[in-house]
């Protein structure tokens, strides 16, 4: 017993003390971070940067020159050039672009009116559609979308949407994109398992809605089938606050955003869009036109009415681009529209 304490006690003793490294490594990514830190502003303007990753930068560096004071080992100051590079990374990734209008095929931005902002004349019309839950149920719901205030309180700068309020967009070839965009934002009412934001022939062409646990969902028909899918767990959280949601598509791959940032990623066999037909038109708050439905089938036709599913809620600033956006550009469009 005696022999094994004085073990303890002499492996104790012989015990070194840390080598202090060296930080000369650290003093270089200090001031290479410190330079970016004060030559930067944080803004929802292009060119400027999210401030949450700029206070997690500063807090950063604060730390790691408390590890250049400090007696660190080695290990101890290389993690921390580690860790101050991949912030610095974060931090110029937060960078808002200006994102290109060249691939900006319609933008609704709901200011007084439907009308296409992009000057490309896909100008929305405001129409009544169908309520009731099958073929022999349904009737006009006699509901236009009404203008309300947005996301910052101004007055008739969105629309609100129910009974089957509808905004028509005329067919247009250009919906008939192989890579697209959809960036929106929405205030939804309830829960609804169907609720429609933007549809062009809906399972038939593709679908942009809310499911039942209000998370986005996207469904497309392409030449290798069909794909639905969720974002995958975040989703649309409390009603009656603005959101914003994308979604883009290309070459069998979705990707979902909430907020501006990537919440999912899905990929699929991919496949070339099925063409939707110039009969159909593009609609915004619900799946399809009046026009578009079939009451009187058996069920057999692709545009058969089994139930209305149209978007209850708020609605406002919907861009459409003919390309899948990068992440960055999503997350820049959320942070430019976060401004008023």
């Amino acid at each position: 017993m005696v022999l094994a304490v004085a073990c303890v006690i002499q492996s104790c003793s012989k015990k070194a003390a840390p080598i202090p490294g060296s930080a000369a490594p650290l003093t270089v990514a200090i001031d290479s971070a410190t330079t970016l830190y004060n030559n930067t502003v944080a803004g929802h303007e292009a060119g400027e940067y999210d401030s949450t990753q700029r206070v997690l930068l500063n807090n950063t560096i604060i730390i790691a020159k408390s590890v250049v004071t400090g007696s660190f080992t080695q290990q101890q100051i290389n993690n921390a050039v580690s860790n101050l590079n991949r912030e610095v990374a974060a931090y110029k990734s937060s960078i808002v672009e200006d994102v290109s209008p060249v691939n900006l095929v319609a933008e609704w931005k709901f200011n007084g009116d439907a009308k296409d902002a992009t000057g490309n004349g896909h100008d929305g019309i405001l129409t009544t559609g169908y309520v009731g839950s099958s073929a022999a149920t349904a009737v006009d719901g006699g509901t236009l979308p009404a203008l309300v205030p947005d996301r910052f309180g101004r007055a008739n700068m969105a629309y609100h949407f129910n009974n089957g309020a509808t905004v028509d967009v005329p067919w247009s070839s250009v919906f008939n994109a192989q890579s697209f965009t959809i960036s929106l934002w929405l205030s939804r009412d309830g829960t609804n398992s169907n609720n429609y934001m933007v549809s062009f022939d809906r399972w038939n062409g593709y679908k942009f809605q809310l499911q039942s646990g209000n998370l986005p969902f996207l469904t497309i028909q392409t030449t290798a089938g069909y794909h639905d899918q969720d974002d995958g767990g975040a989703s649309v959280t409390n009603a009656n606050v603005w959101t914003h949601v994308a979604v883009s598509y290309t070459a069998g791959i979705e990707k979902f955003y909430i907020n501006g940032t990537l919440v999912k990623t899905a990929t699929f066999t991919p496949g070339t869009p099925i063409p939707v037909p110039s009969s159909v038109d593009f609609t915004i708050g619900n799946e399809l036109l009046e026009k578009d439905y079939v009451l009187t089938d058996d069920g057999s036709d692709p545009n058969h009415f089994w139930g209305a599913d149209y978007f209850m809620g708020s609605l406002s600033n919907i861009r459409f681009y003919n390309v899948a956006l990068t992440d960055s550009q999503v997350h820049s469009i959320w942070s430019i529209e976060s401004a008023p």
